[in-house]
């Protein structure tokens, strides 16, 4: 499987710098222990023993620490990946939306009128969806509803302003709204 492919070559090539390094502090402690020897022949054995143990600690150390780091960075390249692949499966759906016309473009509007608006506010449509918008405010079922100007920061949907506050019902609003409600399914699923 390709993902796996280069997971795996990056935790063997970490392992092997790691054996690099636990060979490097090996050496490091040999060389230590040949010094001590001659200046203290009596305890060599005791001394030796010692130092091989913290080698040998060191070594183990270092291997767990390369393994876990190399375990770390595999799961974060698969993360990246599937992210990938989540990022292009928005961008299709955001796509399609906005590729919407006739009825179904309308049949979303209505539905975005009518869950997004409570009454008495104004609706400032997307230049594209003005027409449609302009049948649709008085038919949606919400009393109270103004068409205003157009919103040009948006290119499909529309803003609605109420006396204290604005709501975002572009399109791209929509999906991130979709995209944030789906991120934590998405993150159980990788992460458990």
């Amino acid at each position: 499987m390709e993902n796996g492919n280069g997971a795996d070559k990056l935790i063997a090539s970490i392992l092997e710098e790691a054996h690099a390094q636990a060979s490097a502090i090996e050496w490091k402690s040999a060389e230590a222990i040949s010094e001590i020897k001659k200046r203290l022949e009596d305890g060599k054995e005791a001394i030796r023993e010692e130092f091989t143990q913290k080698a040998q600690a060191a070594r183990e150390l270092t291997l767990a620490t390369a393994r876990t780091n190399a375990e770390l960075a595999g799961r974060k390249e698969l993360l990246a990946r599937k992210r990938a692949l989540i990022d292009r499966a928005f961008d299709a759906a955001r796509e399609r939306i906005c590729a919407l016309t006739g009825a179904e473009r309308e049949e979303l509007l209505k539905k975005l009128l009518s869950r997004e608006c409570e009454g008495s506010e104004v609706i400032r449509p997307a230049p594209r969806d003005r027409k449609a918008l302009e049948a649709l405010v008085s038919a949606c079922g919400v009393q109270g509803l103004e068409l205003g100007a157009d919103d040009g920061a948006i290119t499909d949907g529309f803003t609605v302003e109420g006396t204290n506050y604005v709501k975002n019902c572009s399109f791209d609003s929509l999906m991130e709204e979709a995209r944030a409600s789906a991120e934590s399914e998405v993150t159980k699923v990788l992460f458990n």
